[in-house]
């Protein structure tokens, strides 16, 4: 049975208000923060939210585990769970199947989960894509009396999902990232997840503290070269913490990509990657991303994972590492042959380093047209003085 929590004191909705209220919970950063808030807003007396068991492939096992038997129909909120796409039809058909006796609210904001919501019959879903903020917020504002302790958890969430609508608002921070990467280092732990969220719920202050202690918990790969704008690690990358040991040397060294490679947890084989620093991407969204470099650049390996953070197999470490190099000098070249990016409007104070390089580069060329200006100038002016000077002498020849 899932562990219980002392019930939360927030006004129950209108519908489905005589039921107990379950609220269960996607296991990383986003989904703890926004079980949380479901939990407030929707005055939750149980809550769940654990590794592998609110995965989309195993929730519907789950759920059967944990409520098949409940002795009284339940009020089940899931959210940001998104729908298992390797077997759509199972997981619909599973959550169907329990809403026969429960009443369930299906809560999400992944892209993946449209096409299959006119599925669902007796489940309500309430899609709230693509932005894990705008999730947040919708939970945030069913909170009777919301503080800001609630909506900073809203906003670390949607940073720990690496949620562009965070910068794009100006609302982006070093400190939101140090609180997310905290949490991320907390829910990983064994039962993790459901121990922070519970956590959370009992005095978020002391979650939050905890958070930015730990952060640095999170290990950052050594920097070994810079090409350009991307920063090559010096390998191997740490076990477990691939992308982010390479997101956080980006962020140290100010580089706007990171490549390095490592050894696959699973397979035991060499594998190189790559990132690009997510903040900069929803600010030049017109970036060339890692994958799309990546397919360009070897045409016959298999790069998997999102194009912002892939992964490529190598044959050796040896390999490894001279494909880290290859990837960083491609990204650099197509970054420069790449649009020009624009500097954006919204750039918050903690972002100016990121794009210092840029800055000067437009200064360095304004510069340079001003100096050409200037000296056209003046050769007009000594051009002028000769005429004047031509003209005098010859009056006075007259």
């Amino acid at each position: 049975m899932a562990e219980k929590i002392t019930p939360i004191q927030a006004p129950a909705p209108v519908s489905g208000a005589s039921l107990p209220t379950v609220v269960v919970a996607h296991f990383d950063t986003h989904g703890v923060s926004a079980g949380y808030l479901a939990a407030k807003a929707f005055g939750a007396a149980e809550i769940y939210a654990n590794f592998p068991q609110t995965a989309p492939e195993n929730l519907v096992a789950t759920l059967q585990n944990l409520y098949s038997a409940a002795p009284t129909s339940l009020r089940i909120i899931l959210v940001d769970i998104p729908i298992d796409l390797k077997n759509p039809s199972a997981f619909v058909r599973g959550l169907e199947d329990l809403a026969l006796r429960h009443e369930i609210t299906f809560i999400d904001h992944h892209e993946s989960s449209v096409q299959f919501l006119q599925m669902f019959q007796r489940v309500k879903p309430i899609f709230l894509g693509p932005s894990a903020l705008t999730l947040n917020n919708y939970l945030l504002g069913r909170i009777q009396g919301a503080t800001d302790i609630d909506r900073t958890i809203a906003l670390v969430g949607a940073v720990g999902d690496r949620d562009p609508e965070v910068v794009r608002q100006g609302l982006f921070s070093q400190e939101l990232q140090r609180l997310a990467d905290g949490v991320d280092v907390l829910v990983r732990e064994r039962d993790g997840a459901l121990r922070t969220l519970r956590a959370l719920l009992q005095s978020p202050e002391t979650v939050l503290a905890e958070a930015r202690a730990r952060a640095d918990q999170i290990p950052s790969a050594s920097l070994m070269q810079r090409i350009g704008s991307v920063a090559v690690a010096q390998g191997p990358l740490p076990a477990q913490w691939g992308p982010k040991a390479l997101e956080k040397l980006a962020f140290q060294s100010g580089a706007w990509y990171a490549t390095g490679w490592g050894i696959d947890e699973r397979t035991r084989t060499p594998i190189v990657r790559a990132i690009i620093r997510w903040d900069i991407s929803a600010r030049m969204p017109n970036l060339p991303t890692p994958g799309t470099v990546a397919r360009s650049l070897w045409l016959t390996r298999n790069v998997i994972g999102h194009p912002a953070a892939p992964s490529v197999a190598a044959t050796s470490e040896a390999e490894a590492q001279e494909m880290a190099i290859q990837w960083a000098r491609a990204l650099a070249d197509a970054v420069a042959k790449s649009a020009a990016p624009k500097v954006a409007t919204l750039i918050s104070e903690s972002a100016v380093g990121e794009v210092l390089v840029e800055v000067l580069q437009r200064l360095e060329q304004v510069l340079e047209e001003q100096r050409k200006m200037y000296s056209e100038y003046l050769d007009l002016k000594r051009q002028q003085v000769e005429l004047l000077r031509r003209a005098t002498g010859a009056r006075a020849a007259d």
